[in-house]
C-alpha cells in the first residue's frame, strides 16, 4: 500500500506571511528588539465586554455543541447587521457561522468549485484563495491588476478572462495587501460582467469597518440581481479584535446555505460556542470602534509620509485595512531578500508580496504602534541608503 500524500496537499504552498510571522516571533521570543510590520491582526485587545460574555457563558455552562450553523440568536443578529449596515436582504436562514472567515471562503468553495473549475482571483491577492482552490481541484485564473488603477479589476478584462469552465470571482475589499476598495460604480460594472455570465461572486469584506477618509463599504449582495449568486463572507477577528476567537460567517441565497451547512456537519461540526457568545456580545456595542479606526488612520498617515520621504520604496496610501502595499524594485532586491536581509540587518519585519501575486512588492502593516512605526521607519532609511 502507497503511504503517499495526496498531490492536491503536497502541491500547497506555505504561507509567507506565516513563515515570516513565525520568524519575527522566534527573534522576539529571544529578546530581540523587532519593529513587526508582518502583523496580520489588530494589536488592540479583544474589549472587557466580549471576554466577560465569554467567561459568562463558560460559568452557565454553555460548553456544548450548538446547531452546526450557529445558535440561531447569533445568526438573526448577524442578519440584522447585514440588512442594516449592508443594505443584504437576509433572514437568519441565509447565515452559516463558521469557525473564522477562512473556513467561510473553504466552505463557499467547497460547495460550488468541482475538479476542472475556474475560480478567477484579481492580484495582488490574499495568499489563501488560489491554495483553497487546488486543494479542491479547482483552477485559479489570476488577473493582474495595475497601480495606475488603483490594483482593481478592470470589468473589460474579467468578461475576456471568463470562461466555460468559469464558475466564480473571487473579491476581497478592502484588500488584503493593497488596501483598496471599490466605489459603487465601480462594483456596478463588475456585476454587470458577472451576472451576464452567471457565475458565483464570492466577496470578502472582512475589513469592511476599516476604511479611511470617509470611503464608504458598499456590499456586493446588495447590488441589483446579485443576492443569489454571491457568497458574502465576513467575521469578528479585524473589525472586532477577535482573531484568536476564530468566528466568521457566510451569507447566501438560503437553498446554497442550506446545502453548504452540511459541509460544517461533517468537518468541523460548530464554531465554538463560547466564541459565538461572544461574538453576539461584539454586535451589541460597537461604540469603542470609532477609537480604534481613528487611531488607526492615523498610524496609516505616519507610515505613509515616511515611506514617502525613503528612496527606493514606492507606497501605495491605503484606502483600507491596515496595510501599506509598497513597489520596492527600485531597490534592485527581489521580495523575499528584500524581507529577509531588512529582518537580519535592522530587525524590521515586513511581508514579501510573491505569494500574494505581485513580485517585487513588500506588505507593511500598521498593527503596531506610533512609536514602532517611527523606529521602523528609521531602520528602513538607514537600510535602503546603505543598500
Amino acid at each position: 500500500m502507497s503511504m503517499t500524500l495526496s498531490p492536491r496537499v503536497t502541491a500547497l504552498s506555505k504561507s509567507a506571511t506565516l513563515k515570516i510571522t513565525a520568524l519575527t516571533r522566534k527573534l522576539i521570543s529571544e529578546g530581540k528588539d523587532v519593529v513587526n510590520f508582518a502583523a496580520g491582526e489588530p494589536d488592540f485587545d479583544t474589549p472587557d465586554f466580549v471576554k466577560a460574555a465569554a467567561k459568562q457563558a463558560i460559568d452557565a455552562g454553555f460548553t456544548k455543541y450548538t446547531p452546526s450553523a450557529g445558535i440561531p440568536a447569533l445568526r438573526q443578529a448577524i442578519a440584522e447587521k447585514l440588512r442594516r449596515e449592508n443594505r443584504i436582504d437576509c433572514c437568519e436562514k441565509n447565515i452559516i457561522v463558521t469557525a473564522g472567515a477562512k473556513y467561510a471562503i473553504f466552505a463557499a468553495f467547497a460547495g460550488i468549485l468541482d475538479a476542472g473549475d475556474e475560480v478567477i482571483i484579481p492580484a495582488p491577492f490574499w495568499v489563501s484563495y488560489p491554495e483553497m482552490a487546488k486543494l479542491l481541484g479547482a483552477q485559479p485564473v489570476f488577473l493582474a491588476t495595475d497601480a495606475s488603477q488603483g490594483f482593481k479589476l478592470d470589468p473589460a478584462r474579467l468578461k475576456k478572462a471568463i470562461t466555460s469552465r468559469t464558475k466564480m470571482l473571487v473579491l476581497n475589499y478592502p484588500s488584503n495587501p493593497t488596501g483598496m476598495t471599490y466605489s459603487l460604480a465601480e462594483l456596478s460594472a463588475i456585476n454587470d460582467v458577472a451576472q451576464k455570465a452567471g457565475i458565483f461572486v464570492l466577496s470578502d469584506e472582512i475589513y469592511e469597518s476599516l476604511l479611511y477618509d470617509d470611503a464608504k463599504h458598499i456590499s456586493f449582495a446588495a447590488l441589483p440581481g446579485s443576492f443569489e449568486r454571491t457568497f458574502t463572507v465576513n467575521g469578528f477577528s479585524k473589525s472586532f479584535s477577535m482573531t484568536g476567537w476564530r468566528m466568521g460567517y457566510l451569507c447566501g441565497a438560503e437553498s446554497l446555505i442550506d446545502e453548504l451547512s452540511k459541509i460544517i456537519d461533517h468537518t468541523t461540526s460548530c464554531a465554538s460556542s463560547i466564541s459565538q457568545k461572544a461574538a453576539l456580545a461584539a454586535l451589541s456595542n460597537r461604540s469603542w470602534q470609532p477609537d480604534m479606526l481613528k487611531e488607526f488612520a492615523a498610524r496609516r498617515d505616519l507610515l505613509w509620509k515616511g515611506l514617502s520621504a525613503i528612496p527606493k520604496i514606492k507606497p501605495y496610501k491605503s484606502q483600507g485595512t491596515f496595510y501599506m502595499f509598497c513597489d520596492i524594485r527600485e531597490s534592485g532586491m527581489s521580495s523575499m531578500d528584500f524581507a529577509s536581509r531588512l529582518l537580519e540587518k535592522e530587525l524590521v519585519s515586513v511581508v514579501p508580496a510573491d505569494d500574494f501575486g505581485a513580485p517585487g512588492h513588500v506588505r507593511f502593516s500598521f498593527a503596531t504602534s506610533q512609536a514602532d512605526i517611527a523606529k521602523g521607519l528609521s531602520r528602513l532609511k538607514s537600510f535602503l541608503c546603505s543598500a
